[in-house]
């Protein structure tokens, strides 16, 4: 069983959301975009743990937007709708679920189920100038079939927000994560070995309350209880190390850290308490989808769990936990570490970003890929964790030596590219239309940078690549109108020829990374350009592109046209 599609309308910022879901879905966006929104109205759908009263909205939840402007608007009197829908293919197999969800069939075949939450007036056969509202969960294509809270168990959420303080939640017996693994532990215990354990504790009370200082203690409470109250009314109290009963001895137990240093959760980091949190998670999903027959399919909503985890923690747990193939679960995660995302399936990937009041969502799944361009991208985002994703605007480049010098030259326009959202990705090459067609399912903003790589016939394969690019996009006319910009020959060449400034620069640059022969031939050079071919081995004697770029950035630099171009491209877009 899977989620397939999840749509939202007039919910808070969320104006009209209809996203196609993956079994592990990442969604990442800037603060307000709406990420907890978005969560919060699956809550809505499937969060058994709300109540009637939590699931009736309020004036402000309606979305903005549908107001006419006037002081007095008001969205109960208008008649207006709050919709979250989740729609659930791939459960035939499963007949639990099949009959769960019988009263939401929208499809048999193959088989497709609805479930609506549905915040709106109730029609009560009275005019009246503002209608009484109700928020329930409906099934099917209209809103006559109300599903009940128990046929939604079935379909298990399990909610993680961000800010929850996990080692009150451990100890919280009704919110402990330990109890479902508690309660399969103390069933699974033999009456022998629960009678065992009793006599022990009673004969380790009986040790306790035999010492002279414990008694004294056990008869001091006694007798103070009845000079406060009276012997009619004093309640009859005894000292125990713990309670005789098996059972409440179990469910009484806690969680210790450190091996046998045996300290409380209150000297873990808030690190190892979110990691320790996320297994005891898992090992109790575990418990309970084999153990109770009301649980189908399990469903975990998880904000922004980057808090207090190590870079490398965040790949390995998350990896894990959205890896298809390992679990059956859907897991929905709303996230701003880039870390996370990388070990995402980049399929599975939803951008969500503010526009004109509402919220706008774009989903990488769009984007039509061959599976081994959809596993070149994958090995792309997690060598560069991700920064593509999460960018407002995305300048794609060829290398390394772009990557370093493109925010240097963007200063000499007085633009910064962190303020303008900018991210200056290289892909280490020439393919650039996966990513740009990665760029356009998640509708960020991009520019392409490329060489004219002029070659022995004297044709320029820039071009060329240019005109491919635009092909492949469906689109015509001229390169730089759909931001796709090319150079005349190669990136450090052009840069070398853009101005007298940064030739003076370029040559010192180079001085200083070579030996003395060649900085003899620099010096002989006297301040012209010597040529494309002898320029760039020059470059391959100072160390190579990398190198030299790093070294060329700390000299004022100015941009060639065509990277002028592309910048102030991308800032109006």
């Amino acid at each position: 069983m899977r989620i397939d599609r999840f749509r939202v309308k007039n919910f808070r910022n969320l104006a009209e959301v209809d996203l196609a879901l993956q079994a592990g879905t990442v969604i990442v966006g800037e603060n307000r975009a709406g990420k907890s929104n978005l969560v919060h109205a699956l809550r809505l759908v499937l969060d058994g743990s709300l109540s009637y009263a939590d699931r009736q909205l309020a004036r402000e939840d309606f979305w903005d937007g549908l107001s006419d402007g006037s002081d007095g608007w008001d969205p109960f009197v208008q008649g207006h709708v709050i919709e979250a829908s989740i729609e659930i293919v791939e459960f035939e197999d499963d007949r639990k679920l099949a009959a769960a969800l019988a009263n939401a069939l929208v499809a048999e075949e193959p088989m497709r189920a609805r479930l609506t939450y549905r915040f709106a007036p109730v029609d009560d056969g009275e005019e009246v100038q503002k209608s009484r509202y109700r928020g329930a969960v409906y099934g099917g294509t209209g809103d006559g079939r109300i599903i009940s809270s128990e046929l939604r168990s079935y379909l298990h959420l399990v909610f993680l927000h961000a800010l929850r303080d996990v080692e009150a939640d451990i100890r919280n017996w009704r919110r402990s994560p330990l109890r479902a693994l508690l309660l399969a532990a103390a069933s699974a215990a033999s009456e022998e070995d629960l009678g065992d354990v009793r006599e022990a504790m009673q004969d380790a009370n009986d040790k306790l309350n035999g010492l002279e200082v414990v008694k004294g203690l056990s008869e001091s409470i006694g007798q103070r209880l009845v000079e406060m109250v009276g012997a009619n009314q004093a309640v009859s109290t005894e000292l125990a190390a713990a309670p005789d009963d098996p059972m409440r001895l179990i469910r009484g137990m806690r969680l210790f850290v450190d091996g046998d240093a045996h300290r409380s959760l209150t000297s873990a980091s808030l690190g190892t308490l979110n990691v320790l949190y996320l297994a005891l998670q898992e090992l109790g999903l575990d418990a309970r989808m084999l153990e109770e027959a009301d649980i189908a399919h399990v469903v975990m909503a998880i904000e922004e769990p980057e808090a207090h985890l190590h870079p490398h923690l965040q790949r390995l747990i998350f990896g894990r936990l959205l890896d298809s193939n390992r679990y059956a679960n859907t897991v929905l995660v709303t996230t701003q570490s880039p870390h996370i995302a990388s070990v995402a399936d980049p399929r599975s990937l939803v951008v969500l970003r503010t526009c004109e009041n509402r919220t706008v969502a774009a989903a990488a799944s769009d984007a039509e890929l061959a599976r081994v361009e959809w596993d070149d991208i994958a090995r792309y985002l997690d060598a560069t964790r991700a920064e593509l994703v999460f960018a407002r605007r995305v300048l794609l480049v060829e290398g390394f030596a772009e990557q370093v010098l493109l925010p240097k030259l963007a200063e000499s326009l007085e633009m910064n590219l962190d303020k303008l959202g900018i991210s200056v990705c290289a892909i280490h090459g020439t393919h650039f239309g996966v990513y740009v067609h990665l760029c356009e399912a998640l509708r960020i903003p991009w520019a392409v940078l490329t060489d004219g790589d002029i070659d022995e016939d004297g044709v320029r394969q820039g071009d060329k690549r240019a005109v491919e690019l635009l092909g492949g996009l469906g689109v015509s006319g001229q390169p730089v109108e759909h931001g796709i910009f090319v150079g005349s020959r190669t990136f450090e060449h052009d840069l070398l020829a853009a101005s007298a400034q940064n030739l003076a620069a370029a040559f010192d640059s180079l001085k200083e990374l070579c030996k003395a022969p060649s900085v003899a031939k620099i010096e002989g050079w006297s301040g012209r350009d010597p040529g494309y071919d002898e320029f760039m081995g020059m470059i391959n004697n100072a160390g190579g592109k990398g190198r030299y770029a790093q070294r060329l950035a700390l000299r004022r630099v100015a941009p060639p046209a065509y990277i002028a171009d592309a910048l102030r491209y991308l800032e109006s877009q």
